[in-house]
């Protein structure tokens, strides 16, 4: 399962990934934005996610992907609570590398950054990649 959510910089990207989504057969609840709505905030999307997966979701398999213009300030929001751990990609190996080395449960793209064809790409790898355990773990303790 992955909560989905957008601020407008992100809305259209969001719409055009949740067919995608859906055709690859992975659940999703899209939290919204559920209109392009210029002056909304990235502030209240994310916390919206967060507080729904938190609520919802089994945080140890379930992911978080959030989506605004640069990414940064969804990333911003969700590494403030303490049980999510979100990673800023905007190449598949940063993907990687959140998953790997940080056990990431949250992915932070911008939409003004990559296109539809790299976003597909960085989902589906940042999905399919576990979490190496050991000494990361040991790394992520110390947080």
């Amino acid at each position: 399962m992955i909560v989905l959510a957008s601020d407008h910089a992100g809305f259209y990207l969001k719409e055009k990934l949740k067919p995608w989504l859906f055709k690859n057969e992975v659940q999703f609840f899209d939290i919204g934005a559920v209109s392009y709505e210029k002056l909304d905030s990235y502030v209240a999307y994310g916390k919206k996610a967060v507080d729904y997966f938190l609520k919802n979701c089994d945080i140890k398999k379930d992911k978080l992907v959030l989506i605004c213009g640069s990414g940064v300030g969804m990333n911003i929001v969700a590494n403030r609570n303490e049980k999510i751990r979100a990673v800023l990609a905007n190449t598949k190996k940063q993907a990687v590398q959140g998953r790997q080395h940080n056990d990431c449960n949250c992915l932070c793209i911008g939409a003004r950054n990559i296109n539809f064809l790299k976003a597909k790409n960085i989902i589906k790898t940042f999905l399919q990649t576990e979490f190496l355990g050991e000494k990361y773990l040991d790394r992520i303790n110390e947080i």
